[in-house]
C-alpha cells in the first residue's frame, strides 16, 4: 500500500543499480517531460532550466552501504 508521502516517487525513473566500491549505487532521475506545479504559486511549469544532482546515502542493506544518485530538473 502506497502512502501519500511516497506518491511522488511513482514518477522517479531508476536508470541503473550496480555495486561500486563496495556500495550499492542507484542512479535515478525525475521525468524528462510533463508539467509540475510551482511551489510558490501552484502554476504548472514545464520549461526546464537545467538539471542538478542530489546524492542520498542510506543505512547498509545486505552488508553494503546504499547511495542514491538522483538527477533532478530545475524549472523556470
Amino acid at each position: 500500500m502506497m502512502t501519500s508521502s511516497f506518491c511522488s516517487l511513482a514518477r522517479v525513473r531508476v536508470e541503473c543499480i550496480e555495486v561500486r566500491d563496495g556500495r550499492t549505487v542507484i542512479e535515478a532521475s525525475t521525468p524528462q517531460g510533463g508539467f509540475v506545479p510551482r511551489p510558490d504559486c501552484g502554476v504548472a511549469s514545464g520549461r526546464v532550466h537545467s538539471r542538478y544532482g542530489r546524492h542520498l546515502a542510506d543505512a547498509p542493506c545486505g552488508g553494503r552501504g546504499v547511495v542514491i544518485e538522483l538527477s533532478v530538473r530545475r524549472l523556470f
